[in-house]
């Protein structure tokens, strides 16, 4: 097996030019503050973001498959950066919604071609089983980044509130020549059979998939092959509900931690602190898989969810730590899920597959992020969002006892499934 390790410094250089530390900390509160915009506004913004991502995910998936993933990943941090400067030139919510359309394509083109150009590359040299680890890892990278740079973004704020927004647009696009150091998955595949290239494996074309032979007609058909899947199909619906709660909990999160008395010039330090505390769960990802397994995973975190949050509709204050729980729990779930997909999956259209699954969840948290608004308005957010992790953890158990949502090899569900088989 080919050492990976200067590869994966490499990517995790690239991966924290995704991080939104500088910005993040004062987004929905210059939507408040300076803007002057209800939490039913921001609601809806919030939710084009999500519905935006449905629309970009196919096409974007199939042009990662298509003309490859690093271009695909150097479009989506040029349209990142092109929306954070924008962010503070345009005025109205509708504005707003239509920039959040471009801001979503962007986040598209990398949302699964980051996970397939990760898996491929790693596949290449024989640590495909490693990708939970190394994903977990380039999270810890991105997020003590992002800690460092939410401390700051409150300093740059207090001097002009534009400050943050064209910093973190100047570190989106700074990834852009840091890709041209990455190899594409083809020429990865090609440098690590080029010992043994006459004994070239008779799947080599899966592995380095032929454009020519690849259409819109496949990847639609490949789509709709695996969704059509219990083993893929159950789990997305499971996965959706958490995705819903995360996408509603972070958009209200700012409002929620002001109405229980976090002063405004503290916001930096928590969302520090938000970093800082999922970058040490995302270190432990891998333990978290090896021990309990995806179906471990995902069965323990219903229970949890739903503690935490009614916590919060009897005492207010332990909103807070509530904030704390999702950042955590999305930082596990993300790399645990997308291990589950990519190991169901052959590497000719992967990013189409997983940006179908991204769509899935994206749908599932733009409704979340629109009916929460209108909740919020007059219910107040934190009381919107204690309420919204009671629902979803009643309906996550429902679910896990009806369908058997994560299944093993042979279609069930095991709390001590390691890792699944390809074949279901």
């Amino acid at each position: 097996m080919t050492d990976v390790r200067p590869l994966v410094r490499r990517f995790y250089l690239y991966y924290l030019t995704n991080s939104y530390g500088l910005y993040l900390p004062v987004s929905v509160l210059y939507l408040l503050e300076v803007r002057q915009f209800g939490l039913a506004e921001i609601g809806a913004i919030k939710a084009v973001f999500s519905f935006a991502l449905v629309a970009a995910e196919i096409p974007t998936g199939y042009l990662g498959d298509r003309i490859g993933r690093r271009a695909s990943l150097a479009l989506g941090n040029g349209l990142s950066a092109l929306s954070l400067v924008a962010y503070v030139f345009v005025d109205t919510p509708v504005e707003y919604m239509l920039l959040n359309v471009v801001w979503a394509t962007g986040w598209a083109f990398r949302s699964g071609t980051v996970d397939a150009w990760l898996y491929e590359l790693l596949a290449s040299r024989g640590a495909a089983d490693d990708f939970a680890r190394y994903r977990g890892r380039a999270s810890t990278v991105l997020l003590v980044v992002s800690a460092g740079t939410a401390l700051l973004s409150g300093v740059l704020a207090t001097v002009d509130w534009t400050i943050p927004f064209f910093a973190n647009a100047a570190l989106a696009a700074s990834g852009i020549p840091l890709l041209l150091t990455l190899p594409a998955t083809a020429d990865a595949a090609v440098e690590a059979d080029s010992a043994d290239a006459d004994e070239a494996p008779e799947d080599a074309p899966e592995n380095a998939p032929d454009d020519e032979l690849f259409t819109v007609r496949d990847a639609v058909w490949t789509l709709r092959l695996q969704l059509g899947r219990p083993s893929v199909r159950w789990f997305l619906v499971y996965a959706a509900l958490f995705a819903g709660l995360f996408g509603l909990t972070r958009s209200f999160e700012q409002p929620a931690a002001a109405a229980v008395g976090v002063p405004l010039p503290a916001f930096g330090a928590l969302y520090a602190a938000f970093k800082l505390v999922s970058a040490g769960v995302a270190a432990s990802t891998g333990w978290f898989e090896d021990h309990l397994g995806v179906a471990g995973v995902f069965l323990l975190v219903a229970p949890v969810v739903g503690v935490f949050y009614a916590g919060a509709l009897v005492l207010p204050v332990l909103v807070v730590p509530v904030l704390f729980l999702n950042r955590a729990v999305h930082t596990i779930l993300q790399p645990v899920r997308n291990q589950y997909l990519n190991d169901r999956l052959t590497d000719v259209g992967r990013a189409t597959v997983l940006s179908g699954a991204s769509m899935a969840l994206s749908l599932a948290s733009g409704l979340a992020k629109l009916g929460g608004g209108a909740v919020a308005e007059g219910t107040g957010a934190v009381r919107t969002i204690a309420l919204a992790g009671v629902v979803v953890a009643l309906g996550a158990g429902v679910l896990w006892v009806a369908v058997s949502p994560v299944r093993s090899a042979s279609g069930a569900g095991s709390v001590g499934e390691k890792r699944p088989s390809v074949a279901d």
